[in-house]
């Protein structure tokens, strides 16, 4: 197990949403979660084109903020927190040590949302640290989004060396591919495709991984174990 031994402190996350509709799968980025001297604050995104096709694809609000058009200020983590297990569950380590955040680690619950994703099985909503503010080393897991698409043409095994590469696209925006042993296994999620480019043409990622392999036979899930050195 290689616990994530940099934490990134995030001034800013965001929250990622997928529609239930296998059709549809692609997890658009709907707000942004930004904390400035303890202040934590929720505005949604509404004039992306992202905000716009999750709306045309189902997506309305999160369900504790429902005003789309306001700067939410009360109660967010509150509510975020509940997509967390409880620090008194008995396997909370265990529940830790999954997202490989070691237990005797500090981190704030801000950061703990951001490290885990806090995703729940009876929604589409999914939180990202995007790692801007990062000027220091750090390590983080990434999921290959797709996987469950190429499965049955890849053979994996954890430990296994990947590599990124950078697909340019004029009609979707650029896609970042996940490849391990010449075979593609899945790409990096939307919402980190900014800052990812940004690491690998400065050639800020040293190495990267498979980490993890997770699911069920009908979700496979991979995370992959990165390593970024920023100058």
């Amino acid at each position: 197990m290689n616990y994530i031994n940099h934490i990134i402190e995030p001034n800013k996350l965001l929250i990622t949403w997928q529609s239930s509709d296998k059709a549809h799968r692609t997890r658009f980025v709907v707000a942004e979660l930004r904390k400035a001297h303890e202040k934590i604050t929720l505005e949604y995104l509404n004039n992306t084109s992202d905000f716009r096709q999750a709306c045309a694809l189902g997506f309305d609000a999160y369900p504790a903020f429902r005003e789309t058009d306001k700067i939410h200020e009360q109660g967010i983590m509150d509510a975020l927190m509940r997509r967390l297990p409880p620090k008194t569950r008995g396997d909370y380590v265990q529940y830790l040590e999954g997202f490989r955040i070691n237990p005797d680690t500090g981190m704030s619950d801000f950061a703990l949302l951001g490290y885990t994703g806090a995703r729940l099985p009876s929604d589409g909503f999914a939180i990202i640290h995007p790692f801007n503010n990062a000027n220091t080393p750090f390590e983080f897991l990434a999921e290959a989004a797709g996987y469950r698409y190429y499965r049955n043409h890849v053979q994996i095994n954890a430990n296994e060396p990947v590599s990124f590469i950078i697909e340019p696209d004029a009609a979707f925006g650029d896609t970042i591919k996940i490849v391990s042993n010449n075979n593609l296994i899945g790409y990096i999620t939307r919402a980190l495709i900014p800052n990812f480019k940004t690491w690998l043409k400065n050639e800020w990622v040293k190495e990267a991984w498979i980490e993890k392999i997770n699911g069920s036979p009908d979700h496979p899930i991979i995370y992959i174990y990165v390593r970024v050195e920023p100058s």
